[in-house]
Parts: structure tokens; C-alpha cells; sequence
């Protein structure tokens, strides 16, 4: 293929050596104005990775609880408890387990996502909780907590990060959720949420969590104070650690949304810096296998055309009355639930083949349900 830019004709050649890029390589990519040039790179990296796949899960989203003490200045999702009453919520464990059921058991995957809620965040609420949703549903991954929650009940309950994660794991965590990542580089990372995980700790997390068999996403929070050069480290950073101890199963790209935070000066994202995001992205971690496009985040239709940026992933459908509240506090006009025929007619119609998945990527038949037995034990 002949390139615009002849920093993406240099990159291609790296690329075609299986050389892993440089930040200098990296920076390049996100300011070339080849565009298709860009497109074409990241589509021949996705399909050299999952070849005409392109996956979606079938899902819970449950947001527990708003409560959290962190104070991250691009969240408009959290409550602070003595502040604004008015705004708290904060869902008992039975309350969670009869809203994961709540529109049936055909599904493979519950995530849930909450804060650094005092009186929420506890292994005496997660663990029995945990046990029941694996009794109830043995079909459907637990996709639950961040590396931020984790940090924070290990401290609570005075554990070493192995020993959190081997409670956890005992009762039955199969993935954790790639969230409080943000961004890696310190000095920005002190200005957006200095309360929050560090960026040596959620590594740290994330590769017990792999040593001890736990899969894991990856995040990255762009589109507000960080800088070209930040995105870039925070991804040669993810390639590093997963090099060291693989385990992540996706990287998943999140736009800052402006609405009703400290940083709303910072504006939208634009569809051009999003499709650069993931194409970038899926160039640089040449050791991740995925990269997931959220519809919820970046809408439906910019999603669709991602699969052509080299994302290889939907992501969920969410359930029927599931709510999802974090980037809807934030402005987010995407609705809340797809049906997964609209999923594979959207993937269909961008030239790929739709693959329904759980949390780990085992693939399902797109009408796969769950066992007989399992229904009349949920």
C-alpha cells in the first residue's frame, strides 16, 4: 500500500518485522492526517489477530452504588454522602442479585461497577453475593470491581494484594474490569484524580490478578487534560506489563464526557480522535488480543465504523432494563440496551462476522442458551 505519510510507510515496515512500536512511533500515528493510511494499518493488525470476527457479549451492567470518596474531577457520576443525599444511592446485596436476574438468565456476563463506597466496598457484602450469583447462574462470568475497589477492600481489610485476590477468586471472580486505569502519567494522573489507585498499584493488581489465573481488562481515559505523549506512554506501559504477566484480554478505549464535571472545559471528544484512539491503540499493543469499542461511550454508529479502526469488539448488550449511570451523568446520548440482532446487523453490514462471547472469549452459537437445569435452579 502506498501512504500520504511516509511515517506510516517506516511504521509499516516495523510492523511487518513484528517490531513493537515506540512512543516516538506512537506520537506519529496520532498526528498523521492519512487518516485512511491510519485505517488501513489497524484494520490489517485486527484481522491478522481475529481475521473477520467481531465479538459481543450478551450482559448485566449493574452500577451498585454512587457513593465514592475519591473525587476524580472528570466523574459526574459519584455522590458524596454527607453533601448530596438527595443523590445517593446504594443497592443491598439482595437488590443487586434480584436485579442481575431480573429480565431472565440468558446471558454470560454480570458486570458491576460501583465507587469507594465505606459501607458498600466490604468482603462481608461481595463474598456471599458472589457465591449466590454462582449458584444461581454457574453460566455467567462475574465481571466485577476495578482495580481502584480492590486497592481499596485489601486496605480495609488489611490484605496483602495476593491474598485479596485469592479471596476474591474463591468466590468466584472471573474478570476484573479495566476501569480507574485513567491514565498512567503521574503528573497528570495527580491533577485528575489524586485519591484514586496509583498508577504503579493498579499494575501491580492487575498482574496478581493474572499470576493467579483472573482474567482483566484494560482502560484508557482520553480526551481531557493528557497530552499525545500520555496516551502513548500509558499504552507501551499496559504492552509492558502484559509481556511480564499476560492476562488482560482487551484494551477499551473511554472518551472523557464533559457534562456535570470539574473538567467540562475540556469539551467532546470528535469522531476523528476517537477513530485515531482505537486504530493507535490497536497498533501499539501488538500482545493484546482485542480491543473493545463500548457503544455506550462512543455511540453505535462511530463504534460501527471503529471495526474498520481496529477494534474487534461491541461489547455488551446490557439487559432490557439494566441502567447504566456513570457516563450517562456525564452527557452520554447513547440509550441504555441493544438487542443483540441490531449488534450483528451492525457488525454484519461493516463486512465482519458477529461471535457472541463471554468475559474470557470463549465464543457461544448466537442462540446458545443456557442449560435447562441451570433455569430451574435460577
Amino acid at each position: 500500500m502506498v501512504y500520504r505519510d511516509p511515517a506510516l510507510t517506516g511504521i509499516a515496515r516495523k510492523i511487518d518485522a513484528n517490531a513493537s512500536l515506540s512512543l516516538e512511533d506512537g506520537v506519529a500515528l496520532y498526528r498523521t492526517a492519512d487518516l485512511h493510511g491510519l485505517g488501513a494499518l489497524a484494520r490489517a493488525a485486527k484481522e491478522r489477530k481475529s481475521g473477520k470476527k467481531v465479538f459481543y457479549v450478551l450482559n448485566r451492567y449493574i452500577n451498585s452504588t454512587n457513593v465514592c470518596f475519591a473525587a476524580c474531577t472528570f466523574c459526574s457520576f459519584a455522590a458524596d454522602e454527607f453533601k448530596e443525599k438527595e443523590r445517593v444511592f446504594r443497592m443491598t446485596a439482595d437488590q443487586v442479585f434480584a436485579k442481575a436476574l431480573e429480565t431472565g438468565t440468558n446471558f454470560n456476563q454480570i458486570h458491576i461497577v460501583g465507587g469507594h463506597d465505606p459501607r458498600q466496598l466490604s468482603l462481608d457484602y461481595w463474598l456471599p453475593l458472589m457465591r449466590r450469583l454462582k449458584e444461581a447462574v454457574p453460566h455467567a462470568q462475574l465481571s466485577f470491581f476495578t482495580a481502584a475497589e480492590i486497592e481499596y477492600m485489601a486496605k480495609r481489610h488489611r490484605l496483602s494484594f495476593p491474598e485479596i485476590v485469592s479471596v476474591l477468586k474463591e468466590a468466584g471472580l472471573d474478570n476484573v474490569n479495566g476501569g480507574a486505569a485513567e491514565i498512567f502519567a503521574e503528573e497528570t494522573r495527580a491533577k485528575i484524580c489524586p485519591n484514586k489507585v496509583s498508577s504503579a498499584n493498579w499494575i501491580a493488581i492487575h498482574e496478581e490478578l493474572h499470576r493467579q489465573g483472573v482474567a482483566s481488562n484494560a482502560t484508557m481515559l482520553y480526551g481531557h487534560i493528557e497530552s499525545i505523549e500520555d496516551r502513548v506512554d500509558h499504552l507501551i506501559r499496559l504492552r509492558e506489563s502484559q509481556a511480564r504477566v499476560p492476562g488482560f484480554n482487551a484494551l477499551i478505549p473511554l472518551a472523557f464526557h464533559p457534562d456535570g464535571n470539574a473538567l467540562s472545559y475540556c469539551g467532546w471528544t470528535t469522531g476523528l480522535d476517537d477513530l485515531k484512539t482505537f486504530a493507535v491503540a490497536r497498533l501499539m499493543l501488538d500482545n493484546f488480543d482485542h480491543i473493545k469499542a463500548y457503544w455506550m461511550i462512543q455511540g453505535l454508529k462511530v463504534c460501527q465504523v471503529a471495526l474498520q479502526f481496529g477494534a474487534d469488539d461491541m461489547d455488551g448488550t446490557h439487559g432490557s432494563t439494566d441502567e447504566e449511570m456513570i457516563y450517562h451523568s456525564a452527557g452520554t446520548r447513547s440509550g441504555q440496551y441493544v438487542d443483540d440482532r441490531e449488534f450483528r446487523r451492525l457488525i454484519e453490514d461493516a463486512g465482519y462476522v458477529a461471535v457472541r462471547r463471554n468475559s474470557t472469549y470463549d465464543e457461544f452459537p448466537f442462540d446458545w442458551t443456557p442449560p435447562q437445569r441451570e433455569l430451574v435452579e435460577a
